[in-house]
């Protein structure tokens, strides 16, 4: 084997190992040339947060911790003799990845409205929901200054139902009268003024057994809820 490629060997060989001992993953911080986001840590190695620096971590097992400089040493787990398994690098791993694809894009989350409502003003298609809650629809003040009428319809049955949308109100249920089949695709249709807004929609419902919020982070990205995913992760602190 010639030196070069003994040489790339190591590299990839170092390359898992570090992403394998990874236990943690920096998802926020102001010093970013020394820790960026999406960087993976080992709580084994020893690092130096500088005066007036802060980085926030999350662990394998979703729980998340901040650290303020002067620091040096070890960020010692949240919990002792936890061991960390191969679905705790999953976890990490998952959110490097989200992170750093987020920092490159820089897809902002909307701030004007709550994380879990439903935006019907945009063509996004994926949205995700809180466990066992309601389904809310959301649009911009702007529009919603006239009543306008909203028909939402199931594309694989053609259930549809059909509601006022009353002027100056910026939000509403989803009708009682139809069935909400998450995963599936419908129809939006909003009339108002003579003109109509459609678009296409896939909801989710996150599941009650994810523990913590950097699990439910990476179940959203995983279906698509990337502004949500975003509005979450930025939370987390």
């Amino acid at each position: 084997m010639s030196i070069l490629s003994r040489l790339f060997l190591c590299m990839i060989i170092s390359f898992a190992c570090t992403v394998q001992a990874a236990d943690m993953v920096v998802i926020h911080s102001n010093i970013t040339q020394l820790f960026p986001k999406g960087q993976l840590l080992d709580c084994h190695d020893a690092i130096n947060v500088p005066n007036e620096g802060k980085i926030t971590v999350v662990f394998g097992n979703g729980h998340v911790k901040t650290v303020i400089g002067p620091f040096q040493g070890q960020i010692s787990k949240p919990e002792k003799n936890v061991q960390f398994t191969s679905e705790h690098h999953t976890l990490v791993t998952r959110l490097s990845e989200f992170i750093i694809q987020r920092e490159t894009i820089r897809e902002l989350s909307p701030a004007e409205k709550e994380l879990w409502m439903i935006d019907v003003s945009t063509p996004k298609h994926f949205y995700c929901i809180a466990p066992s809650s309601k389904v809310i629809l959301w649009q911009p003040e702007i529009q919603s200054q006239h009543t306008s009428t909203l028909l939402i319809k199931h594309t694989s049955t053609n259930e549809k139902a059909e509601i006022e949308w009353p002027a100056y109100q910026t939000t509403v249920e989803w009708p009682t009268n139809l069935t909400v089949h998450y995963g599936d695709t419908y129809t939006v249709e909003i009339k108002y003024s003579g003109r109509t807004i459609s678009k296409q929609l896939v909801l989710y419902q996150l599941p009650d057994s994810l523990p913590t919020n950097s699990h439910k982070v990476v179940w959203m990205v995983g279906r698509g809820c990337i502004p949500q995913a975003n509005q979450l992760l930025a939370s987390l602190h």
